[in-house]
């Protein structure tokens, strides 16, 4: 088994301090951070050259007209959900693989009735009658399985079930088991109340009850959705020591938390060590290991990658060199992917329109447009080109702040019949307005909705926006509010930027009335956008209002640490009884 020591410096996201971890038995001192591979890289002029001549040999290769337009390989139909999806915590609660239910005989009663008669009495609303008391006097009795049961129903009342968890405990003759703090603790994690957790845990301990593999994982899964890697880490750390192997779930939670958190290095030894034991990934978390690993030109290792996705997960051929493709593009590493595109031919691997424009979009993220626009005009002779197609292309000119030729393309693509993409429409209208194009942004828009394809919230938000740079306010606002009409509920990014326009150009009389809307609309404004708001003010000098938005910045704190508050509240109450 192969770990690396660096996992020390881990840090807890929510503490904004490193928390050093000395020794881990299950890290190897030998093992080091994974690094490029070093190899003897020709002249630049030299791999230049090559670079163009094998573009030279992909464009004739392509140019054969032998692929099918957008269709897949028959057998090959499957989406990334399809693939060994992770069940979340969540999830496990309410519908357990059959192999961790306790079997139930035919002959055995059925607890449903009771299990919804107690449900009530614990989800209902305090009267003059505690839940204690109304339990008490149910005359029910309250067995493991009953408990667990009414808990997973308890789930989105998590204070509710936590006042049942500490009741049936101090009744006579009743114990807690695996399966009820199992529940508990999911509870708690989603409460964030970590406290709990290991108050939990201690207990568990105290009356002898046995982990499980499920309680590790729970343990592992909140610790990592909390960004607590190096408190995940120890929970994982100490599975093992226990003597419980980890399973495949627990090996992807892990993975996954240290890859969103930056620590690519670390999240790779736990990759290999899951590829030692035959234990498969889903496709999303194949996607992180290649592209982690393509970023860094370890080619052979990319190739280790998607071998594994073949043999061990199954995972169809044409889906796996589509991961490849890609994981190339993204790291900009447009030789390997043009290497791939020959390889593919030389295998006879029909090569579709999802091929075509991965590899358009990677030319165009390289800032090869021209190179682009040769395997566009490949797949016009197929007839594979698509809105998107020219999408790409637009974002790729956009990229490189060339306006005038993504607008010479926009248009191009229009007089052939290609009907542009919201997201394209959207971001030449943000170009527009920052190059103060107002009146040609605008044209777009109303364009756009005349061609009958709907806006979504990035594109009325940048509307929006635009009407906030001319000082338009209220034509804004309006724009802005229009979201509703259409269903859609705005998101704190689009307040956000609404708000940081209203900065932009002093509009501090409006900036009250969107931070009441987001009030009224139940979205956390959180302490940016109170901070951007503040200056703004400062810098006008107009103190009153900033003793304002202080008060209501405070306010808010209060609102969001009440539940957090109740929670402990709850937990020193258990301690004292």
């Amino acid at each position: 088994m192969r770990y690396l020591t660096r996992l020390q410096s881990l840090c807890s996201n929510s503490q904004h301090s490193r928390l050093k971890i000395s020794h881990l038995s299950s890290f190897s001192k030998s093992s080091k951070p994974l690094q490029p591979k070093k190899t003897n890289k020709p002249p630049l002029n030299s791999q230049t050259s090559y670079i163009a001549s094998l573009f030279s040999d992909i464009t004739d290769i392509l140019s054969v007209d032998n692929a099918t337009p957008d269709k897949i390989p028959s057998g090959f139909i499957i989406s990334s959900e399809s693939h060994l999806k992770t069940p979340q915590v969540g999830e496990a609660l309410h519908s357990c693989p059959q192999h961790v239910r306790t079997n139930v005989s035919k002959d055995e009663p059925d607890i449903s009735p009771v299990v919804h008669q107690i449900t009530e009495i614990v989800r209902a609303e305090k009267g003059v009658v505690s839940m204690e008391e109304r339990l008490e006097n149910s005359g029910f009795l309250f067995e493991p399985k009953v408990v667990e049961k009414v808990l997973k129903r308890c789930f989105k009342v998590p204070h509710s079930a936590l006042m049942f968890f500490s009741c049936v405990k101090l009744r006579q003759e009743f114990y807690h088991t695996t399966e009820t703090y199992n529940t508990m603790l999911c509870i708690a994690g989603e409460l964030r109340d970590f406290g709990l957790m290991e108050e939990l845990e201690r207990d568990m301990e105290i009356n002898s009850c046995e982990k499980d593999i499920k309680t590790w994982t729970i343990l592992v899964s909140q610790y990592g959705k909390a960004k607590l890697i190096a408190k995940a880490f120890k929970v994982f750390d100490k599975m093992k020591k226990c003597g419980f192997e980890p399973d495949v779930v627990a090996y992807r939670l892990m993975v996954r938390l240290l890859f969103n958190a930056g620590n690519g290095d670390i999240a790779f030894e736990f990759y290999k060590e899951m590829a030692q034991k035959e234990m498969a990934l889903d496709l999303n978390l194949y996607r992180m290991v290649l592209n982690y690993v393509a970023r860094l030109g370890n080619v052979d290792d990319v190739h280790s990658i998607v071998d594994d996705m073949m043999k061990i997960a199954q995972i169809p051929e044409y889906d796996v060199y589509s991961c490849m493709l890609k994981s190339f593009c993204v790291a900009g590493r447009i030789r390997e992917a043009l290497a791939l595109t020959q390889d593919l031919k030389n295998k006879e691997i029909p090569i579709d329109v999802n091929y075509f424009e991965t590899l358009v979009k990677g030319l165009c993220m390289a800032g090869r447009i021209e190179d682009a626009l040769e395997i566009v005009d490949i797949m016009n002779r197929r007839d594979l080109v698509n809105g998107k197609v020219y999408g790409i292309i637009i974002n790729g000119y956009l990229r490189k702040k060339d306006l005038l030729k993504a607008l010479a393309m926009f248009q191009r693509m229009k007089e052939t019949g290609y009907s542009p993409m919201a997201s394209t429409y959207t971001e030449l209208m943000q170009h527009l307005f920052k190059f103060k194009e107002f009146q040609k942004g605008c044209e777009l828009y109303y364009e756009m909705l005349e061609r009958g394809i709907q806006p979504d919230s990035v594109a009325i938000t940048a509307m929006a926006a635009g009407h906030v740079r001319r000082n338009d306010i209220s034509k804004a606002w309006k724009v802005f509010k229009s979201m509703e009409d259409i269903g859609i509920r705005p998101t704190w990014k689009s307040y956000s930027i609404f708000i940081k326009e209203l900065c932009r150009v002093s509009r501090t009389d409006w900036i009250f009335k969107v931070l009441n809307e987001m009030q009224a609309s139940k979205i956390v404004i959180g302490d940016e956008i109170f901070h951007w708001v503040i200056t703004c003010m400062e810098k006008k000098g107009e103190k009153d209002d900033v003793e304002s938005v202080k008060k209501m910045h405070r306010t808010c704190k209060t609102y969001s640490q009440e539940g957090e508050e109740e929670s402990s509240n709850d937990a020193s109450r258990r301690r004292e009884s």
